[in-house]
């Protein structure tokens, strides 16, 4: 049996998200859509300081340049979403929406499809290259499984569709560039790679959390040889051309200050409105117990407790645990990513550089500022990478995938899209692993850990039934974060044995110069 190819399963997954169009779309709709309108009605060298509206940008000069891009044909297609206007009436009309979702489609395509595709091209390249004893070798019989898998974890990512084609971002846009900067590091073209990582930091900054990994592999596997310092000056260049081209015509204008408080808003708070399932989740749930179990042994009235379930976006006070503050979690962040970057800088190799891209995304989700439920998905593509040739991240893989889904869940709150977002993640997970188990001969992964997937799909189904039913029939109209806190913590938990166990075999990979996913 041959697996479908990539343009096959691309185009059969294009035709799944056209006919979530007229799906739930959040406020996310509306970001996008005055983005496009301050940057349509506004002059270029004013677009930070523009508070016309609420929603104000607050991404890198060239996702603004790229929302400028989109306002050139709505001008004609459908001119009403160019008016800084939050009427439902104008904004929402069949040729708004369809543009705005269209674009999305599109924008995901042309970057991430492609890159899937050239992504897949490069494990061919690798077979060539690798001894048959290493297990990162993508067997000939095999190959085909590889591009599917490629293709379905990227383009058919179940969180991506729910966050991109229902939620409504430009997640999969984005995700396309590291995609396209991994795929050429992996096939040794490190200027380019170098390239559309910066293009990638000047689209959205928050993938920053992989730059030490980018600096230490670039630098030890680039530049090396009798030319290496004419491959850092190379490198540096680059970046910096890049950077110049992006920030320097706003630093000219003067926008320099009101960009950078637009690009970093640490008011906003540790915590997102809807806790992201990291470790703070579980520092703030542990605030809460620790609240009650108080009140409980000491018969102490009702303390004061830190405004963390409220569903608000603002710096929180914890009642009993100390207040962490954006230094706090750039320190933590730093001390988790250590071992990987010790490791990455004795074998600075390809496959080990690919690896800890994955890594430190998976620890600035954990210990990060404020960081979106939705930066789940950054870290999720890289592992769905590497599990096409590793064992120990398809392993991971599959523990973090249900965990990182379900945790996108109340994103979509709404009765009509409750029975659409399980069957969607059930089914595109469900063909995603299969393709992966392809991959690997049908070798199951985890070992002694092969009964916590099953365990954990019980438990997320659990999760959500009383998430969507028993809770309201239970307790009504009261305790309206108690789900949302639930879906966190327990995906919380789930997440912080991922990253537990990654730490560990990133510790034990600094003794040996083989990848640390061969062991």
């Amino acid at each position: 049996m041959r697996p479908p190819g990539c343009g096959m399963l691309t185009l059969a997954l294009l035709a799944v998200k056209c006919l979530l169009g007229p799906a739930y779309r959040s406020t996310d709709y509306q970001v996008h859509r005055s983005w496009m309108a301050i940057t349509h009605t506004a002059p270029w060298q004013t677009w930070y300081q523009d508070n016309r509206t609420h929603w104000t940008l607050d991404y890198p000069p060239f996702f603004a340049w790229w929302e400028r891009l989109r306002a050139m044909p709505a001008a004609w297609i459908e001119p009403n979403l160019l008016k800084l206007d939050d009427d439902a009436d104008v904004t929402d009309s069949n040729q708004a929406v369809a543009y705005q979702r269209g674009t999305v489609m599109m924008a995901e395509t042309l970057v991430l499809a492609t890159g899937a595709w050239y992504f897949a091209r490069t494990l061919q390249g690798a077979e060539k290259r690798t001894s048959r004893k290493n297990e990162g070798m993508v067997g000939k019989a095999r190959r085909d499984w590889a591009r599917a898998s490629v293709t379905m974890g990227l383009v058919g990512n179940a969180g991506l569709v729910i966050v991109d084609h229902i939620h409504f971002q430009f997640n999969g846009m984005l995700l396309g560039v590291l995609v396209w900067s991994l795929a050429f590091a992996k096939s040794g073209k490190n200027v380019l790679s170098a390239l559309c990582f910066a293009v990638l930091l000047n689209l959205k900054h928050l993938f920053a959390y992989a730059a030490p990994v980018y600096f230490l592999f670039l630098l030890r596997n680039h530049c090396r040889g009798k030319f290496a310092i004419v491959h850092f000056f190379a490198l540096a260049a680059t970046v910096s051309l890049v950077t110049a081209a992006s920030v320097g015509p706003f630093l000219w204008a003067g926008q320099g200050k009101a960009m950078l408080g637009r690009l970093f808003p640490f008011g906003r708070g540790l915590l997102h409105a809807y806790w992201a399932p990291n470790f703070w989740a579980l520092y703030a749930g542990a605030d809460k117990l620790f609240v009650l179990l108080v009140q409980k042994l000491y018969r102490m009235p009702p303390m004061r407790e830190g405004n963390l379930a409220r569903g608000l976006v603002g710096v929180q006070d914890f009642a009993i645990l100390p207040n962490i503050t954006p230094r706090i979690c750039g320190s933590v962040f730093v001390l988790a990513l250590s071992p990987c970057l010790v490791s990455l800088w004795r074998f600075p190799t390809r496959g080990r550089f690919l690896s800890a891209v994955g890594y430190s995304y998976l620890c600035g989700f954990m210990f990060g500022y404020h960081v979106h439920e939705k930066a789940v998905l950054h870290f999720l593509v890289v592992y769905a990478l590497n599990a096409v040739s590793s064992m120990w991240s398809y392993g991971q893989f599959v523990l973090m995938a249900k965990a990182s889904y379900y945790s996108l869940m109340p994103l979509l709150f709404t009765r009509a899209e409750a029975p659409i977002k399980i069957l969607l993640v059930e089914v595109l997970h469900f063909c995603h692993l299969f393709f992966l188990q392809g991959c690997h001969g049908g070798i199951a992964p985890l070992g002694r850990w092969g009964g916590a997937a099953p365990v954990l799909s019980i438990v997320f189904a659990l999760l959500q039934g009383y998430n969507g039913l028993l809770h309201g029939f239970l307790f009504g109209v009261e305790l309206p974060f108690l789900p949302l806190m639930l879906q966190s913590t327990v995906s919380g938990v789930v997440l912080f044995a991922v990253w537990l166990r990654e730490l560990t075999h990133w510790t034990r990979s600094l003794s040996t110069s083989s990848s640390p996913d061969s062991r």
